[in-house]
């Protein structure tokens, strides 16, 4: 763990502590097998590491109408926002419709997933701690079919 004089004498680094999610290059989400989510694509905002060693970080999730991840758990918490749209997210068991505005909580362990209506897109963020970036294949890891 550091002290509190290492955790003040971290840099700002712009390149990864400012990013701009509306205007990065999308990329592919893909499941722990190494196949690319279908209809599901994000772009990458910013992350860093805490004081006590884990990354945070945010980044922004479109999904096409009828996308969906499966049930999932994650290494860390997270907090989904939703921007744009509406969507299902199940958690601990339960279905639940989620519009604009809306937040989600979801503690690492619960198995989880996300699934766009039928008829719309929906654009959400995602802030995870400890984070792991989009393109990373060990992100998920699928506890259904």
């Amino acid at each position: 763990m550091r002290t509190v004089l290492e955790s003040a004498a971290r840099e700002f680094i712009k390149s990864e502590h400012l990013k701009n999610v509306l205007a990065g290059a999308w990329v592919d989400l893909h499941a722990e097998d190494g196949t690319v989510l279908l209809g599901i694509r994000g772009r990458i905002g910013a992350a860093a590491m805490t004081c006590s060693g884990h990354e945070i970080g945010c980044d922004m999730i479109e999904m096409e109408a009828g996308s969906a991840f499966p049930l999932h758990t994650h290494s860390g918490d997270h907090v989904l926002y939703i921007l744009e749209g509406s969507c299902y997210v199940t958690a601990a068991g339960e279905k639940n419709c989620c519009i604009k505005g809306d937040t989600v909580f979801i503690p690492a362990e619960y198995p989880h997933g996300v699934s766009a209506m039928s008829d719309q897109s929906v654009r959400f963020l995602a802030f995870g701690h400890p984070h792991k970036h989009l393109e990373a294949k060990d992100r998920m890891h699928v506890v259904g079919p």
